[in-house]
């Protein structure tokens, strides 16, 4: 239990840095959106990963769909006005230089995971790697610090929100964290996630 408190303190501690290091905002290109953008979503979320996100238009409306079931407070112009500039300044157009660079700073020598292991189990390396310290995926009834997995998909909706469980939603969760739960867009790739997202569904 000792060594659980710890580590649970720490990815809390990690989330804090992430928040407090990440700035106002300011970085981002000037644009109608950037402040509405700025004062609804680093209440919970650094910034730094949206500049190497370059998704399309109904990609960034699911994300910002998932921060308004998850609480985020803004009028619906203003959840407009921020799927517009992300968009504009983020959108695919936008991506093919930074696309290049964001894969360049993912490149990491191969996980210590048998190639020849099935998708489930790299899924699970996954899983013990970045979430089992918070989550649970074998039981319904958890004393850690973030909600169980366990049938994750076959609710009707997410355990803290009113988001469905669905694979977009969860990977916009990953990718952005959450109050106490960091961000992961910078550590893992769009293949990984969808390979933990499959692990969970699993289960």
């Amino acid at each position: 239990m000792t060594n659980y408190r710890v580590a649970a303190r720490g990815v809390f501690l990690a989330a804090v840095a992430m928040l407090s290091a990440s700035g106002n905002g300011q970085n981002l290109p000037a644009g109608k959106g950037r402040e509405a953008l700025n004062r609804v979503c680093t209440s919970c979320h650094d910034l730094n990963s949206v500049p190497g996100l370059h998704y399309s238009r109904p990609e960034w409306k699911t994300l910002v769909d998932s921060m308004k079931e998850m609480g985020a407070q803004a009028t619906a112009a203003e959840f407009a006005e921020i799927v517009e500039y992300l968009t504009v300044n983020f959108g695919p157009q936008k991506g093919a230089p930074a696309a290049k660079a964001t894969k360049t700073v993912n490149t990491a020598p191969p996980r210590p995971v048998p190639w020849e292991k099935s998708r489930l189990r790299i899924g699970q390396a996954l899983y013990r790697e970045n979430c089992v310290v918070c989550h649970d995926v074998d039981q319904e009834e958890s004393k850690k610090l973030g909600p169980s997995f366990y049938h994750l998909f076959q609710r009707s909706k997410m355990p803290k929100s009113n988001g469905k469980p669905e694979h977009a939603y969860i990977a916009g969760r990953i990718k952005f964290g959450g109050t106490v739960m960091p961000a992961f867009a910078n550590k893992l790739s769009d293949a990984e996630i969808d390979t933990l997202i499959g692990y969970l569904a699993s289960k």
